[in-house]
């Protein structure tokens, strides 16, 4: 992939006299009760990414956690179901933060309470922000028929984050059929929900409804590990939002450099030792090889 891509015209160096927000503006809604951290990986990976500005959208029981873990971060604190996830009520502050967010990253540790994925297929629908949708951001269109109405009536970018088990949900496909042709359904989907298809996994896909398509050969099973997936969504977000004129090159740049901070980790810390948190500590490492700044 990296002879097909280059990654330092997505990483490029900073003007001098950059804004904050000229570096991505991003929206995340995600965390619950007891998925809490979901959200704070995605919004660290985001920071370490080196996004400008983040905000978090998060039910109110989160607050004394988020604050006090994610002090760079903005907080929009919203109405929360009885089990803790977001409510139906939270869609229109959700709505009127969004006009100046330039990506809205939608699905870590939402949950699949009822409510929450009603609030979820809404927002999808009506969010006219470039997405991208991860996690219970996907069981919420886990229905061959909801997914197609849903992604058909958006008009600007929808990037798609799933596994191969979270595939097979949206498509009815078995995980089998999936996992034996696994570029050939990523491709047909992006151009059947006129979206980009990260599906993740050994040798994750990128496939974009234009028809283009590269595997990742960075990463591995050291990036099987609870979170890792959060991480990625947060970086996809950062580097879209930076380039969005280049949502393709984007995505598979953040997906080089997610699966090369894992490999970077592994060798430091052993392929079983490596959680989350590492590979959000090794993204600079990786990002300044992906620029050729460093070969260590």
């Amino acid at each position: 992939m990296k002879e097909l891509l280059d990654f330092k015209r997505i990483l490029k160096k900073r003007a001098k006299g950059v804004h904050k927000k000229q570096l991505g503006n991003i929206l995340i809604i995600a965390g619950s009760k007891n998925m809490s951290g979901a959200g704070l990986l995605c919004a660290r990976a985001a920071l370490r990414a080196g996004v400008g500005v983040v905000t978090v959208a998060y039910p109110e029981c989160l607050a004394n956690v988020y604050r006090r873990s994610l002090p760079e971060v903005l907080n929009l604190i919203l109405p929360q179901t009885k089990d803790g996830s977001l409510s139906f009520k939270a869609y229109n502050e959700i709505i009127k933060s969004a006009p100046d967010k330039d990506l809205v990253a939608l699905g870590p540790g939402l949950t699949r309470n009822k409510e929450t994925q009603k609030l979820i297929v809404k927002l999808v629908k009506n969010l006219d922000k470039p997405l991208v949708i991860d996690a219970d951001g996907l069981n919420a269109l886990a229905d061959s028929k909801k997914i197609k109405q849903s992604l058909n009536g958006r008009h600007v970018l929808t990037i798609l984050t799933p596994h191969e088990a979270e595939m097979a949900r949206l498509t009815g496909l078995s995980v089998q059929e999936i996992s034996q042709n696994r570029k050939s359904v990523a491709k047909k989907y992006a151009r059947l929900w006129r979206a980009m298809i990260v599906l993740k996994g050994y040798h994750t896909i990128i496939a974009y409804q234009r028809g283009r398509a590269v595997i990742n050969k960075t990463g591995g099973p050291h990036l099987a590990t609870a979170g890792a997936g959060d991480v990625l969504t947060g970086m996809i977000a950062t580097l879209v939002s930076q380039n969005l004129a280049k949502p393709f090159e984007s995505t598979a740049t953040a997906v080089y450099i997610h699966g090369l901070a894992g490999d970077l980790a592994t060798k430091d810390l052993g392929e079983r030792s490596v959680i989350a948190s590492d590979v959000i500590n090794y993204l600079p490492k990786a990002m300044l090889r992906a620029q050729g700044l460093t070969n260590s």
